[in-house]
């Protein structure tokens, strides 16, 4: 993280924002054909991620052997290979579930239902796209300066978060779905109960080790949401550590929500005027 490579991304990243969004607010295509054409972008980025991602690894089998009067538990290869794809690639993170938000506009009829849509990828594609961009963690397996250029994963990763603040921003922005400041609510909601099941999932997904039936570590954990794991990295070793970090991304993320909202403010007088001026 914070590598020469990933400034150099970071760059790209917002300056590919910063062009299709004048893009866009110079043609001002309809909104559906723009997220018709992001989604069909983001299913190429999904199966570049998964090609790029999956693993063809030998299927064991767990034994016990005795090593020098000691028994140790090892893993006997059957033979047989299968492809693997690792828990925390699966599309459970905000940014990936905008892939199915995208899908639902595409499909839906229901204008109210596809409102609330819209409230919800307004903020969690502008914060969690830019905060996927800033701490990508992808960028951590990068081991030389040419695999910023070569790797397949990394074009993926930087592109289809520019494209999904890029879109978050024509949707909030678009006089066509007109998002009012009193939707900050509904969006602030809908975060909530998207956020609750990371703290199932998160555990379900992590590998936890026991000693007597009782829970002593975990060998590899999952950290959707950033919900048990701070993006900084650093180590909370109290559970009160936890609960103030989780306060603290609490608060960031409502007000970030609410500061995302209050152009809005201004937005609805002017059209509170011009309804007035046409009377």
């Amino acid at each position: 993280m914070f590598s020469t490579g990933h400034f150099i991304w970071i760059a790209v990243s917002f300056i590919l924002i910063g062009v299709f969004t004048a893009l866009c607010i110079r043609f001002k295509p309809p909104v559906k054909r723009v997220i018709t054409v992001c989604l069909a972008l983001g299913l190429l980025s999904e199966v570049i991620k998964i090609l790029s991602v999956i693993e063809i690894v030998p299927m064991v089998d767990p034994a016990i052997v005795n090593e020098n009067g000691t028994y140790v538990l090892t893993y006997v290869p059957t033979g047989e290979y299968s492809p693997m794809l690792a828990n925390e690639h699966l599309p459970l993170e905000l940014c990936s579930l905008q892939l199915f938000f995208m899908a639902l506009l595409v499909i839906l009829k229901d204008e109210r239902l596809k409102h609330y849509i819209y409230v919800l990828m307004f903020p969690t594609g502008v914060i969690g796209g830019t905060l996927g961009v800033v701490l990508a963690t992808t960028t951590n397996y990068i081991k030389t300066p040419s695999e910023f250029i070569t790797s397949p994963r990394i074009w993926q990763y930087f592109i289809y978060h520019a494209m999904i603040i890029f879109l978050s921003i024509y949707i909030g922005y678009s006089k066509e779905i007109y998002l009012k400041f009193k939707d900050w609510k509904p969006a602030v909601i809908a975060v909530i109960l998207l956020d609750l099941p990371s703290f199932y999932i998160n555990s379900v997904m992590s590998e936890k080790v026991y000693l007597n039936n009782e829970l002593v570590g975990t060998s590899h954990r999952i950290n959707y949401l950033s919900s048990y794991v701070n993006p900084l990295g650093i180590v909370l070793k109290e559970k009160w550590q936890w609960i103030i970090y989780l306060l603290i991304r609490a608060v960031l993320a409502f007000g970030l929500i609410v500061l995302l909202f209050v152009p809005f403010i201004k937005r609805k007088k002017e059209r509170s005027l011009g309804e007035h001026k046409q009377a």
